[in-house]
């Protein structure tokens, strides 16, 4: 019950959608009935069932905006994710980072056109593998400064990286990425 409760308070939290709940409650039941709670936190289980439930259904959030809303360190809930997602075989798809652009844009406040931008470079990064084994936050980030840089506005890596939590590095790293291969998607 405590579990559940933790679960729906950080739900809450998160704004996360009823079925979002309703999920994290049968990954977090299913865990407790394979045993793979003895010797971990239920905090810390409870939050990485919720993080697993959202990537499930389509409405991701970043382990840090997870852990944020919870009361175990993000070290704990990434490793309790991993042994949860391991242990229960839990079909779930790798993040595609365009579905962080619309909260960052909303973040930075960009335009339209800018957001609409980055959402195509995005696209074309993962066509081309760019965002395999990398954090989707900062591919979405990269993505934006650079869309940002195509359409003439004015956006700073501090901003996004404060709206992201990434940090500034990653953002330079990712965003001449992203247009090498939106430069050989346009050849």
């Amino acid at each position: 019950m405590y579990a559940l409760g933790e679960i729906n308070r950080m739900a809450s939290a998160l704004g996360a959608p009823d079925s979002t709940r309703e999920t994290a409650g049968v990954i977090y039941r299913r865990a407790l009935t394979d045993g793979l709670v003895t010797g971990r936190a239920v905090e810390s289980v409870a939050t990485a069932a919720l993080y697993a439930a959202s990537r499930m259904d389509g409405v991701p959030r970043s382990t840090d905006e997870v852990s944020a809303v919870s009361r175990v360190e993000q070290i704990r809930v990434e490793r309790a994710y991993r042994h949860v997602s391991r242990e229960l075989g839990l079909e779930i798809a790798p993040t595609d980072p365009r579905s962080f652009i619309g909260r960052i844009a909303s973040d930075v406040e960009c335009t339209d056109a800018t957001e609409r931008e980055a959402r195509r470079l995005a696209g074309i990064a993962v066509e081309n593998g760019v965002h395999s084994g990398k954090h989707p936050v900062g591919i979405a980030a990269g993505a934006l400064y650079a869309a940002a840089k195509r359409c003439d506005e004015s956006l700073r890596q501090t901003d996004i990286a404060d709206a992201t939590d990434v940090s500034e590095m990653t953002i330079r790293n990712r965003y001449p990425e992203i247009l090498a291969a939106t430069d050989t998607e346009d050849e």
